[in-house]
């Protein structure tokens, strides 16, 4: 029953009667004779908000209400590819979040039009902060530049949260293949032009830019097969439907330790770049530097609460600055990441530019 701040309803014997109360507390007594005071209902209204929480569309009520059809019990956190990858990691962010806010952050997939669909589900729900989006540049940078009518805008459709973790990819081949390096398996490429295959999880992402990259500047003639997760991805590589393609640390390292598939490696290798730095160098791709590395972040739809990024962004960083999720992710060959939204978003500024050259020199552009 909704009550206005000058009544409240009582109930004697039974039967409720609404009374009109004063400004103060109005106490009646028990069957044992003790009294019982009502709470004050406008005192949760006065009451300072707790430092570093959500808005109160988020955190959760002191007291159990009854979930009606209209109430949000959690937020949802949407990734737009298939299960498994790099975006599961949120699973480690999700408990102490849910600690830290009282409300359950429920990671869901939703793969298609190489990321687009999750994203503009995203960017369609409703600013009340319970829908938010779980994005690589893969998604947010790299589709949206080679997709001619994608309906993704980073700029326009979002606002960062954090910068979650950054991923290296790495230069995989199967193992069936006779080669073990860069060199080797460029001269296997040009011997056989359009006979082997490479993958990537969707159009337009990082592992298919990256390739796109080092099939112009070698000249390989190669063959593209778009799958729409890493994990069908890799497990092509290991059956030899792909003779190479870039993955993850994460996503490879079980198939490189069971032998199905070989890191590319160089005698010549120079330290791994970090954060998508790999097509700066006009000469990356005849080095052997096999390794580059992708960020991934949180973000909200535009238009949501400014002191939810600020809450989210602040926990975020302080689980990657120490404690068990980091070293989680540093075991997993992630870095977590520390920046401030604003950092982040003068970051994706960055790669928007660099992508941007990248796409126009390889000509990869797919009507969407």
């Amino acid at each position: 029953m909704a009550v206005s701040p000058g009544n409240k309803a009582l109930t004697r014997g039974g039967a409720s009667s609404m009374l009109s109360m004063p400004s103060a507390k109005r106490c009646e007594p028990k069957n044992s004779g003790r009294f019982s005071c009502p709470r004050d209902v406008n005192s949760s209204a006065r009451s300072p908000a707790r430092p570093g929480s959500l808005p109160s569309a988020l955190r959760a009520p002191k007291h159990k209400e009854p979930r009606t059809a209209g109430r949000l019990a959690g937020v949802r956190v949407i990734s737009p590819t298939g299960t498994g990858g790099p975006g599961q990691n949120f699973r480690f962010y999700a408990d102490q979040l849910k600690e830290q806010f009282g409300q359950s952050f429920v990671l869901e997939s939703m793969p298609g039009g190489s990321g687009s669909v999750g994203c503009m589900a995203v960017a369609r729900a409703a600013p009340d902060g319970h829908t938010l989006l779980l994005a690589s540049n893969s998604h947010i940078v790299l589709a949206p530049l080679v997709l001619t009518n994608s309906p993704v805008n980073v700029k326009k459709d979002f606002v960062p949260i954090a910068l979650m973790f950054t991923f290296p990819f790495l230069l995989l081949v199967n193992a069936g293949l006779p080669v073990r390096t860069l060199k080797e398996l460029v001269a296997y490429a040009k011997a056989r032009p359009g006979e082997l295959n490479y993958g990537s999880p969707g159009v337009g992402t990082g592992g298919h830019l990256v390739t796109e990259l080092l099939v112009k500047r070698t000249g390989i003639d190669a063959v593209h097969v778009p799958y729409q997760a890493t994990t069908q991805q890799m497990l092509a590589a290991a059956a030899g439907t792909l003779q190479f393609t870039f993955d993850t640390v994460g996503n490879a390292r079980g198939m490189v330790d069971a032998g199905k598939v070989v890191r590319s490696r160089s005698p010549a290798r120079a330290a791994p770049p970090r954060r998508l730095t790999c097509p700066r160098s006009r000469s990356w791709a005849t080095t052997a530097s096999t390794t580059c590395s992708s960020p991934m972040g949180s973000w909200r739809r535009a238009g949501s609460s400014t002191a939810m990024i600020s809450a989210l962004n602040r926990e975020m960083v302080r689980m990657n600055a120490s404690g068990a999720i980091r070293e989680k992710l540093i075991l997993a060959s992630y870095e977590p990441g520390t920046l401030a939204p604003e950092e982040y978003d003068a970051m994706i500024d960055r790669e928007l530019k660099l992508w941007g050259e990248v796409v126009q020199e390889t000509g990869v552009r797919v009507k969407a």
